[in-house]
């Protein structure tokens, strides 16, 4: 079974939450489909003069799609999740702008909750991940306990425990 194509750039990642095609943008910007191509898979860096040409296209700053050297910026589930909500709240900015009512709008703040959830989740699993990485024996131990009492389903045990400790 073959697997599914792995977004792996923002700049691809925004071609395919918009559902835009390489020849459109390239007809949008006076650039070919291969050029575009070649910009989306690492193959050659964004010019600087085109870069904001796509920004202002996408509606984000230049800065979220390129690396340091203007290659395509490799997409993170964080950044996923960035961009996702950006893409929201310009649907709901332009809803409000409509006259919406609020019940049509519902499932627009509904995934802006859920996305802000994803985001913060996805923000202590990085905290926490760097923890990790510095390699301390201690900071292991304590993370392990920490699990180890959340996954026993002893939560008020540990909330007491942090209580009593910070007194």
């Amino acid at each position: 079974m073959r697997e599914a194509h792995q977004v792996q750039t923002v700049l691809e990642y925004l071609v395919m939450l918009n559902e835009l095609s390489y020849s459109g943008i390239g007809r949008k910007l006076n650039i070919t489909p291969q050029q575009f191509s070649d910009w989306i898979k690492k193959r050659r860096p964004i010019p600087q003069e085109r870069l904001h040409e796509l920004a202002h296209y996408f509606g984000v700053v230049p800065d979220a799609l390129i690396d340091s050297n203007y290659y395509a910026k490799p997409l993170t589930l964080l950044g996923r999740i960035e961009l996702h909500m950006r893409l929201v709240e310009q649907k709901i900015a332009a809803l409000e702008a409509a006259g919406a009512e609020r019940e049509d709008m519902e499932p627009y703040y509904e995934k802006q909750k859920g996305l802000r959830r994803e985001r913060e989740d996805e923000i202590r699993l990085a905290r926490a991940a760097e923890l990790l990485r510095q390699g301390d024996h201690q900071i292991r131990s304590i993370i392990d306990e920490v699990l180890d009492v959340l996954e026993a389903g002893h939560v008020d045990e540990l909330i007491r425990k942090l209580k009593r400790e910070g007194s």
